[in-house]
């Protein structure tokens, strides 16, 4: 799940955003409108919001790989 947020090189380059922006990921509608488009603060903010989304992913699989060990 992870790797799917840094991962969209490949959804990037093969759709390039798809037809009418369908196959967006976070990471690439951040790209598009950061560096395409030129509005850096909305694509800024986009990226701050992955941020404490990934943070709560590794927090709950931490907790489940944890739990795993002690049993």
């Amino acid at each position: 799940m992870i790797q799917t947020f840094s991962d969209f090189q490949l959804i990037y380059v093969l759709t390039g955003g798809g037809p009418a922006n369908s196959t967006h990921l976070v990471a690439t509608y951040a790209y598009q409108l950061g560096v395409a488009t030129g509005l850096l603060g909305e694509g800024a903010a986009i990226s701050l919001f992955i941020f404490p989304v990934l943070f709560i992913v590794v927090w709950i699989q931490l907790r489940y790989l944890r739990r795993l060990e002690a049993t």
